[in-house]
């Protein structure tokens, strides 16, 4: 891991660091095209290709890069209903658990439409009618993404939950993820992956419906192609590689401080692990420990090129100037691993997710805490939230207003008009003052 030796140098190395290498990645066209292309380029050509071609086009994209293409891209309701069967009972259980504890999670989060007492003024809340739940294929098969994903949008009421998948393997996903949409309440299943699955979604094809938002994480192309679809089709934000960043005094234990570091360095060779401590000594235990660690893990060579890559150590000179390092970075998971650990917590402005002590590791929250671990990554923590229920409702205001009540506001309003002149705007008020009082 890279180590910086003060508090203000390392709220400067996340300030530039943001957003680096999703900007610095190029793709060779992946079959497709003749030249290197960067992300953005690379999916507005994908996303041209399906809007004018459909399902050829989406098609056509998958045999130039993938090789291969499943000839329907629907995944029948029989081969989701027979993917049960096909799992451990344990692991079934599992899910079961970890759908009821999002859901209970995410009713909590409801928010209800309200008028005042009067019933003058409001808001109305309303779920959104289709959206689609994006879950990444690669070399993992994230059943929990798509709980994560799905549930939220099912507790605000969502008509119709669409979960658009690559294949794994062979045509049909891998069974624990057509389990997990079955356990979760997904409506449909598409197989399909990369920037042609977002351009699928947010304009439709013969076969795929075009939904009003697209939400769950991705690769960076898939990432690149719902920026380009936003304002066309509502997106819950743009993922980059996941992050952790773990606060560490001389009371943590070593061995946990690197099991949580390691735990997200393992999902991808760019994964961000960071640590911020307070002396080196606990760094190069740390290290130590890391090294120990992945040195028996099936994916430890992903996650050691995670931390050579872009692992990073903040040497600090107490826990207070940890917290400022861990607003700076605004972390996507922010675990504290401190004697002081809940009332650090409290001067915690930016994070995506917040864990506090030994016990709440991040990895419950992969799973079986409640939140979505679908969460905000790439410093937007800052302005940003953990995908939740709230993102499948749309909030519309209302007025209701008597005759009394508009008499009482309409003078200020036609003056606010007049003083910005839009005389139009005052006339529309005073018609109506006027026929009120008989002028």
């Amino acid at each position: 891991m890279k180590k910086i030796f003060s508090a203000a140098e390392g709220c400067d190395y996340f300030s530039k660091e943001r957003n680096q290498t999703a900007n610095t990645v190029m793709s060779n066209g992946m079959g497709l095209f003749d030249n290197e292309l960067p992300p953005d380029e690379f999916a507005s050509r994908v996303i041209d290709i399906v809007r004018s071609e459909g399902d050829a086009g989406v098609h056509r994209i998958n045999l130039a890069i993938d090789g291969a293409s499943p000839k329907v891209f629907e995944v029948s309701q029989n081969d989701i209903n027979n993917s049960i069967d096909l799992l451990d009972p344990n692991d079934v259980e599992a899910l079961n658990l970890a759908s009821d504890r999002v859901r209970k999670f995410q009713k909590n989060g409801l928010i209800k439409s309200w008028t005042d007492s009067a019933g003058n003024f409001g808001e109305r809340v309303t779920p959104l009618k289709r959206i689609a739940a994006y879950v990444p294929g690669g070399t993992a098969p994230l059943a929990s993404t798509v709980i994560m994903t799905v549930v939220p949008a099912q507790v605000a009421g969502v008509e119709e939950i669409v979960v658009v998948t690559p294949p794994s393997g062979n045509s049909l996903p891998h069974p624990a993820v057509l389990a997990a949409a079955k356990i979760s309440g997904a409506s449909r299943v598409f197989t399909i992956g990369g920037a042609q699955a977002i351009a699928a979604l947010a304009y439709g094809t013969e076969s795929v419906p075009a939904v009003d938002l697209i939400c769950g994480p991705g690769s960076t192309w898939v990432t690149a192609a719902k920026k380009l679809v936003y304002g066309d089709v509502g997106i819950d934000g743009l993922y980059g590689p996941t992050e952790t960043l773990v606060i560490a005094d001389e009371s943590a234990d070593p061995t946990i401080t690197a099991s949580d570091l390691i735990a997200q360095a393992e999902h991808d060779v760019i994964a961000m692990p960071i640590l911020v401590a307070i002396s080196e000594e606990i760094v190069d235990k740390t290290e130590e420990e890391i090294q120990r660690q992945i040195s028996v893990l099936p994916r430890g060579n992903i996650a050691r090129a995670a931390f050579k890559n872009r692992g990073v150590a903040v040497i600090v000179k107490n826990t207070s100037e940890a917290v400022d390092v861990a607003n700076a970075a605004a972390p996507e998971h922010l675990c504290i691993l401190t004697a002081d650990a809940k009332e650090l917590a409290k001067r915690v402005t930016n994070a995506g997710g917040l864990f506090i002590g030994d016990w709440s590791a991040e990895v419950m929250a992969d799973y079986v805490a409640g939140p979505s671990h679908v969460m905000p990554t790439a410093g937007t923590a800052r302005f940003s939230s953990a995908l939740s229920v709230r993102n499948f409702l749309r909030v519309t205001p209302v007025i209701n207003f008597d005759d009394s009540t508009f008499l009482e506001l309409a003078d200020s309003a036609e003056s606010l008009a007049n003083l910005e002149g839009l005389h139009g705007h005052a006339a529309a008020s005073e018609y109506r003052r006027r026929n009120l009082i008989g002028e």
